[in-house]
């Protein structure tokens, strides 16, 4: 299994090394500049949303809910619909218009205010960074049971290979190795399911812990957090602005929700068929790994790739989300405070922090896989999907209302995470459902009392 690994991380380097070549300026290192075929860009968005969240999060979670948990798969699944027959077309026609490079981008363009941006700005930078907190100690959680390392030995690996190709190649390395690993995370997950429906089969419940069977009110939060992430998720804005055309976004706006729908049948109920083999589980995050490598319910051969697998799964994801980040930081913050145009080199240096400050963070996690991810996309489903829904249809909603939504949304999705601390138990008080009842509220009473009307189609 070291060898295969080993081979896997150098082809990793050696790509990014490869794709250094592809771009000439801060436009292509971020979004490829339109010269990315539309089928790899396609194939990286799928990548972007399967990582060690689903293996290890989501795929443990159904241990203890039941095949409930499917309706978060669902949810998700009916996202990816909308985001690719609603959101691509109008992303890649607005970044062949303005040469859009990140999602505030899109809120300076359409309301004209530097302080809604820089608002935007840091709101996508620190969502972003729970986001990758929690692909890193998944993937981490996985790698030290593989090779049989600590946990902060395995996040080194995992940092160091992807700092390595993320500062060589930017969004080509990004998706040309996407490309590769969305082959090999559908691959794991497969095996993984074949695996054990065989281990499975005839085989009586021995789990001892009883399901806790969440309100349906709780798996739909669940779902829309990732759901909505997925809608204005930063990592997917910038593969619709890579498109060529809004006509090349629509040809993939099947095949994608198809091969989701596939990987999560496969991950989804790992967790439930497990309660035919492992009799207690305190923590739901080692499931996935007590069932590769304790259980073998793979067989040798794929237990020894199952890392790689799961490599394949988290990085897709993880260097995408640490581009978005320094690509936000230079472009918003670096360059304008040097009063220069924004560079790749110092884009490159950015990515080195930031992945050395998401490594420290990783050390002593901040929270559950499942929660990071589900706080993160409530943090930016809720406080900009309003928003950027009245940009994408070029509404007339003055700016100071779009901030009041912005920002009640933000507050609104803090709240709801904190309801349960204080006593509010009720399975609607969840993060995201509070967050975007208070943003769609503050823009539907300013709509009102401003009368929005479309504007013409511009481009």
């Amino acid at each position: 299994m070291l060898i295969a690994l080993l081979v896997y991380l150098a082809t990793l380097v050696g790509v990014g090394a490869w794709a250094r070549r592809r771009h000439k300026d801060f436009q292509d290192y971020v979004t490829g500049g339109g010269a990315i075929p539309t089928w790899m860009l396609a194939v990286s968005f799928l990548g972007n949303f399967v990582s060690s969240n689903s293996f290890v999060g989501h795929a443990g979670k159904s241990y203890q809910t039941g095949l409930i948990w499917m309706v978060v798969a669902g949810v998700m699944v009916s996202c990816y619909v909308v985001s690719w027959t609603v959101f691509a077309p109008r992303l890649a026609r607005f970044a062949r218009r303005t040469g859009a490079t990140t999602l505030p981008d899109l809120f300076l363009d359409r309301f004209r205010s530097a302080g809604l941006t820089s608002l935007v700005h840091w709101i996508v930078v620190v969502a972003t960074m729970l986001y990758v907190l929690a692909v890193l100690r998944g993937t981490a959680t996985v790698v030290r049971w593989g090779l049989g390392i600590g946990y902060v030995e395995a996040l080194l690996v995992i940092y160091g290979v992807t700092v390595a190709y993320c500062l060589f190649g930017g969004i080509w390395a990004d998706v040309s190795t996407d490309v590769v690993q969305t082959a090999v995370l559908m691959a794991g997950a497969f095996a993984l399911m074949f695996g054990v429906l065989r281990a499975t089969a005839g085989a009586p419940m021995v789990a001892t812990e009883p399901m806790a069977v969440p309100p349906l009110a709780l798996v739909l939060a669940v779902g829309l957090g990732g759901g909505v992430k997925l809608l204005i998720d930063p990592k997917q804005v910038m593969v619709f602005y890579g498109l060529r055309s809004e006509g090349e976004a629509r040809r993939f706006a099947l095949l994608g929700p198809l091969a989701l729908a596939a990987i999560y049948l496969c991950l989804f109920p790992i967790g439930y068929l497990a309660r035919h083999l492992i009799a207690s589980a305190p923590d739901l995050e080692q499931i996935v790994p007590m069932l590769v490598f304790e259980r073998r319910v793979m067989g040798d051969a794929f237990t020894a790739l199952f890392p790689i697998a799961l490599l394949a799964a988290s990085m897709s994801s993880l260097d995408s989300a640490l581009l978005v980040i320094v690509s936000c930081l230079e472009k918003h913050v670096a360059a304008p405070l040097l009063g220069r145009q924004p560079s790749t080199s110092r884009t490159r240096w950015l990515l080195l922090g930031a992945a050395t400050v998401a490594l420290l963070l990783s050390i002593r996690p901040l929270g559950g896989i499942i929660r990071l991810t589900t706080f993160a996309g409530a943090l930016l489903g809720a406080s900009l999907l309003p928003a950027l829904v009245v940009g994408m249809f070029e509404l007339r909603v003055p700016t100071r209302v779009v901030v009041t939504s912005v920002v009640a949304g933000l507050v609104g999705a803090v709240l709801g995470a904190l309801g349960p601390s204080v006593g509010l138990t009720s399975p609607l008080v969840q993060d995201v459902f509070v967050g975007l009842a208070f943003s769609i509220g503050a823009l539907a009473i300013g709509a009102l009392l401003t009368r929005p009307t479309r504007l013409a189609e511009s481009g």
